[in-house]
């Protein structure tokens, strides 16, 4: 599975990358960088001058930056911003020539105030590349699915930890599945963009066969999510949980279901 998100992570961060059009000696800024996977990548495409500012709410995540970017001996062509996707003021207007990012917007209330600040920090005829997840179409309800994998046979327990996760998490998860492609066009052309392009890809496939269940209940679909395991704890008797935990080993052992994945790219020009 490790190989497989790592392969994924790879394949994304080269076609956003690409689409940004990243050139030698350019300028660019990796908005909510996380671990540095599109801002190390730019690294390699604009030497031998050009520099990354990597930007995150997160002064942990930067200091791993820091050090990965030791590690590639590139450390004189970087500089580390902690600052928000809505309030990039660290860096200065129409300084940059790429804005690049990976799911960023989908866990922003003020996605315009956003791509604003994206419109702001760019050079005249600069670019910006971002790649979002599509959960209006991922995390649609399914009764008698988790997470793509399908426990019909205890669909009655699914629909407790259902009820229990909409009553817990459902401000989050509105907000994750509060925007479609179209509205990632409308919401960059009202930010000032003049011209923009989108590609989204949409799969249907049967998930991945596993036999890892507790590695699978402890991981949470993103940040604001609860994990399988405690919405059992909330909702289900530890006979209920038993026979459910038993019909999921079951459905990751043999990769029973449907998963969607929905990804959009945007690319857009000031």
């Amino acid at each position: 599975m490790r190989a497989d998100n790592l392969g994924r992570l790879a394949t994304l961060r080269d076609r956003i990358l690409d689409r940004a059009g990243v050139r030698p000696d350019d300028t660019v800024l990796d908005v909510g960088t996380g671990q540095g996977l599109l801002g190390i990548g730019a690294l390699l495409r604009n030497a031998p001058d050009g520099r990354v500012i990597f930007s995150d709410v997160s002064e942990p995540l930067l200091a791993d930056c820091r050090a990965a970017v030791a590690e590639a001996s590139a450390l004189t062509r970087v500089s580390f911003v902690e600052a928000s996707a809505t309030d990039l003021s660290p860096v200065d207007s129409g300084s940059v020539d790429v804005v690049v990012e990976r799911a960023v917007l989908l866990f922003i209330e003020d996605r315009e105030r956003a791509l604003a600040e994206y419109h702001r920090v760019l050079r005249p005829g600069g670019r910006l590349s971002l790649g979002e997840p599509l959960n209006s179409w991922m995390a649609v309800d399914r009764p008698g699915y988790v997470w793509g994998y399908d426990v019909t046979e205890v669909i009655d327990l699914e629909r407790k930890l259902h009820d229990v996760d909409e009553a817990l998490n459902a401000p989050a998860a509105a907000l994750v599945r509060g925007f479609d492609d179209r509205d990632l066009v409308a919401m960059a052309r009202a930010a000032g963009f003049r011209r923009v392009e989108v590609q989204t890809d949409l799969q249907l496939a049967p998930p991945p066969a596993r036999d890892d269940v507790d590695v699978f209940l402890d991981t949470a679909p993103n940040p604001l999510a609860s994990t399988t395991r405690s919405l059992i704890d909330a909702a289900l008797t530890r006979e209920e949980a038993e026979r459910f935990v038993a019909a999921l080993r079951d459905a990751l052992r043999k990769g029973r279901g449907e998963r969607r994945q929905a990804m959009t790219y945007l690319r857009a020009t000031k």
